[in-house]
């Protein structure tokens, strides 16, 4: 699959999903290719009931029918709201975004090599992209934290095409002793991409739907940010999981997340202190903001600093498993929901250091650096109707989508 490709209609009118680790965001998105970046038309959150403790049974039915609450609202107030902005019927393309831990992201390299010159052709990229598919399919097959039910590739990616050695845009016909292929390939729960398969047919039977990790989502819009930062590592804080992901040379080497999430924090430390967990939120709300624990109490600064020590090692186990030989890249991108990257900063960098001995740089992807490309009148509203960067990041790569590469 061509992450980007040219399309023939300058406006695209876009329905998204975004299932996430413990919630789903549906969302309409008006996508004009004259323009830098996209409209949001209308988007609504809904969440999965969960426990404290992860349970994959327990969790997976909850967010299936979460899922399915969202596809309904979508279809109904999501083309309602559509109509009334801005007249348009109905949608052109249904994109569908799926993060950990009911979605995995793997890079796989399959070189091939002869003592004498050979001619790149398309049948022998396409052989080496079969093997890397193989590959991935082999390596989650052994991984720890692979579902037990199965996983289904939902997006193949050729990301890089060496020869001898050295990048190259042009391959089919160029001379070459070694060429060396990258895929990036994106895999999700079976039963996720089932409900969503049959959600599609029956609510958008007509509808080009593709489908993505969240972490491919994430690292798009990084290189779109930072186009000369090529070693980095990604950190997407979610509602029930964070997921990490390291990227080497440009290209997404491989992803795995603990299920320990902003939610789950809430719910710990509701547990430990024997509150409600909406005061239990309303005091990290408030940690969110002054950044301090002096006005909490003994017991409270007790319960906190426990579970965040908890998440801390939890990080630093991520930190060893990205399947990556060497250390950890320097340069850490933190992704979280919009008042909570800040208060993380220091934990994401003390789980870094604990498990290479380095001090690592953290960028945290706010909603104001998602909306650089918007002008200060556009900025204003945009922040004023207090949109979640998540959906500016995956609004924003619908609409890179409907660009010229």
């Amino acid at each position: 699959m061509k992450l980007f490709a040219k399309r023939d209609k300058s406006t695209l009118i876009g329905a998204v999903i975004e299932i996430g680790s413990g919630s789903v965001l549906a969302s309409v998105i008006s996508s004009d290719s004259t323009k830098l970046h996209p409209d949001i038309v209308w988007s609504k959150r809904d969440f999965a009931v969960l426990e404290a403790d992860f349970d994959f049974e327990h969790s997976i039915k909850s967010i299936l029918t979460t899922l399915m609450n969202s596809f309904m609202t979508l279809d109904n107030e999501g083309r309602s709201g559509l109509r009334e902005k801005t007249g348009q019927p109905g949608f052109d393309k249904l994109l569908i975004s799926i993060s950990a831990p009911w979605a995995h992201t793997i890079s796989k390299v399959v070189e091939y090599e002869r003592d004498e010159p050979f001619v790149i052709t398309e049948d022998l990229i396409d052989s080496l992209a079969a093997e890397a598919s193989k590959r991935t399919l082999e390596a989650l097959k052994q991984a720890d934290n692979a579902p037990n039910q199965g996983l289904s590739i939902i997006t193949k990616a050729i990301t890089d095409i060496t020869g001898n050695g050295y990048q190259t845009q042009t391959p089919i016909g160029q001379s070459v002793q070694n060429l060396a292929v990258t895929q990036v390939s994106a895999l999700a729960d079976t039963l996720i991409t089932g409900a969503v398969s049959d959600l599609c047919e029956k609510l958008f039977p007509n509808i080009d739907t593709e489908r993505f990790s969240t972490m491919i989502i994430f690292q798009t819009i990084i290189k779109e940010l930072y186009p000369t930062i090529t070693e980095y590592c990604l950190v997407n804080l979610t509602y029930e999981a964070t997921e990490l992901a390291i990227v080497r040379n440009g290209v997404l080497q491989y992803s795995t997340h603990t299920n320990i999430g902003l939610n789950t924090i809430i719910r710990n430390l509701a547990i430990r202190l024997k509150t409600p967990e909406a005061d239990a939120a309303t005091l990290l709300k408030n940690l969110y903001q002054t950044n301090t624990l002096s006005s909490l109490s003994e017991k409270q600064q007790e319960a906190l600093q426990l579970i965040l020590q908890e998440y801390q090692s939890a990080l630093e186990v991520l930190f060893h498993e990205t399947g990556d030989s060497l250390s950890i890249p320097k340069i850490i991108f933190l992704h979280g929901s919009n008042e909570h990257e800040q208060f993380f900063d220091d934990v994401i960098a003390l789980a870094a250091k604990a498990a290479t001995s380095s001090t690592h740089t953290i960028h945290t992807i706010t909603s104001e650096l998602l909306l650089s490309l918007y002008n200060e009148e556009e900025r204003k509203l945009m922040l004023s109707t207090g949109f979640e960067s998540s959906l500016l990041m995956t609004a924003q790569f619908f609409h890179k989508q409907q660009l010229v590469d």
